[in-house]
């Protein structure tokens, strides 16, 4: 009995520096900064994209925005985001 406690508990610890390894090398592979910024460098060389500069004003002076609004079928009765900074909800 005390063997098989023992390999279990062997096998356990195996188990559990195995996943702390797999864990540490995914965390290093998919987290980092610098990893993530080298792929989405890729992605948008690779689909012809570059980084537009735009002040916080930009996205608002496009057309005025009339309520009711309907988009894809659903109507949308009124703004929610009421007061001068509308990227706060209201």
């Amino acid at each position: 009995m005390d063997m098989v406690l023992i390999v279990l508990g062997v096998l356990g610890l195996g188990a559990i520096v195995i996943s702390a390894y797999v864990f540490a090398v995914a965390a290093r592979n998919y987290v980092s900064a610098e990893q993530m910024q080298q792929r989405a460098h890729h992605r948008n060389a690779a689909a012809g994209k570059r980084w537009a500069t735009r002040s916080g004003t930009d996205r608002r002076s496009g057309a005025v925005v009339q309520f009711p609004l309907e988009i894809d079928g659903q109507v949308i009765p009124e703004d929610r985001r009421k007061g001068a900074d509308r990227r706060l909800a209201a």
